[in-house]
């Protein structure tokens, strides 16, 4: 269900790609180089894998500028509806790697390829301090998540059942969730919290979640015990968009996105697929980008990172 990486495999993956990548991606997102020139030799390098994204097509309805989108495509701002894709083209599936780094160890994640369901947890750290495994809801969520995956998957009636299976364990503490499922040629998602997903396409972002709060660092989130805890699935955001063969998703806890932003994603999206990142590869990078960026002075904050890259693919016939 759940892989625990440590910092040298990390290191270990990105030697075999080549042992520039990693200074090349901290001088394009800019950490460890801001009171120094970046030498001239790393920025070529960076500036060669770093190409600019696909220029927007007016004529593609999809086509959108980077940033966050609330949970819809643009086709969905334009026409009001949920797009689907042409029951002629062939479906899609998954290839997928994930990467995990421990903090607290609240966060959990689950892959059912098969069904082409992925999600993440994240386990409210407060309830350390009464005295309880702050990660065991979460981690029964994902184990239940996995257990229920069938084919297809609807992201929130699989959310709605790991609920309720959880809580019926009496599981511990409070988790925020998210799920997402590839059926057919559509990509379909649930999610309570600040547990966040996006989607990119020739590089550049064309659906981001909203994170759900109740005010700061109060995200939404569920549990086995309503006098802690009110929220509820019903409360859970939901959506569809039509998906294409080469589309990366990107899905993490908030150690990922209180850390990366946006165009930072982008960047290291542009990167791995310019030099053949496998999803393995990708959700390193992304998680090690993540880390650094989380121990800046001042802006970085540090928690337990869980990353889950999927590549949307035809299946190998």
């Amino acid at each position: 269900m759940a892989t625990m990486d440590k910092l040298e495999q990390i290191q270990q993956t990105l030697s075999k790609i080549d042992p520039r990548v990693p200074d090349a991606l901290r001088a394009a997102l800019h950490i460890g180089y801001r009171s120094s020139p970046v030498p001239a030799p790393l920025a070529i390098f960076a500036a060669s894998v770093l190409p600019p994204p696909a220029a927007a097509d007016p004529d593609d309805d999809e086509a959108v500028v980077p940033g966050e989108l609330d949970d819809v495509s643009l086709a969905q701002q334009q026409h009001g509806e949920e797009e689907e894709a042409e029951p002629s083209e062939p479906a899609l599936g998954i290839r997928y790697g994930s990467c995990y780094l421990p903090l607290h160890d609240d966060d959990a994640h689950f892959v059912h390829a098969e069904s082409g369901a992925f999600g993440v947890a994240d386990g409210v750290g407060g309830y350390a301090r009464l005295g309880v495994d702050a990660g065991a809801f979460a981690r029964g969520l994902m184990a239940n998540a996995l257990a229920e995956a069938g084919n297809p998957v609807r992201p929130h009636a699989l959310l709605q059942a790991a609920h309720e299976r959880t809580a019926a364990s009496r599981a511990s503490g409070a988790s925020t969730a998210v799920i997402l499922s590839v059926a057919g040629r559509t990509l379909e998602w649930a999610y309570i919290g600040d547990s966040s997903f996006a989607v990119l396409r020739g590089g550049r972002v064309v659906c981001r979640s909203k994170p759900q709060q109740h005010f700061f660092n109060a995200p939404f989130r569920l549990s086995a015990d309503p006098q802690f805890c009110d929220d509820v699935v019903t409360a859970a955001r939901t959506g569809r968009m039509a998906a294409r063969e080469g589309d990366v998703v990107v899905v993490g806890t908030d150690g990922l996105f209180d850390n990366v932003t946006g165009e930072q994603l982008e960047r290291v999206v542009r990167m791995g697929a310019r030099l053949g990142f496998s999803a393995k590869n990708m959700a390193d990078v992304i998680a090690g980008v993540a880390f650094e960026a989380s121990k800046r002075t001042l802006v970085g904050k540090p928690d337990d990172i869980t990353v889950v890259v999927a590549f949307l693919v035809q299946p190998d016939l």
